[in-house]
């Protein structure tokens, strides 16, 4: 299941700058993982389709960028890229609340009634 996100093309360019910077530190298994979402950003529209994974990448891409300019005391500009990292986290634990796998606990025995 994916989540259908329309993304205005300056929250594109946000996205995808964050993005670009924050796979430089990457790589293996977790580069080849983010680059799905990082191509999905890079060839969509007007709107992409997104799963919980991919719209972490985002946000966590998002974020990172967002502490860089922090850093160097650019402090209106992290404060977008947070922002929009925050909407992106909401979005996809809405997303996964939603469609994600509904977990049933069963009861079990107590330490108390074992018997070894």
């Amino acid at each position: 299941m994916k989540q259908l996100l329309h993304i205005p093309g300056t929250q594109k360019d946000m996205i995808l700058t964050s993005m670009e910077v924050h796979r430089q530190g990457l790589n293996g298994m977790g580069k080849r993982l983010f680059d799905i979402a990082y191509s999905k950003i890079l060839k969509m529209d007007h709107s992409v389709e997104l799963d919980g994974m991919e719209m972490m990448y985002v946000s966590q891409a998002l974020n990172s960028f967002g502490k860089r300019l922090a850093g160097i005391r650019l402090f209106d500009e992290a404060g977008n890229y947070r922002s929009m990292a925050m909407e992106m986290e909401r979005i996809r634990i809405n997303f996964q609340r939603t469609n994600g796998p509904s977990v049933k606990k069963e009861k079990t025995a107590s330490a108390g009634t074992l018997t070894a």
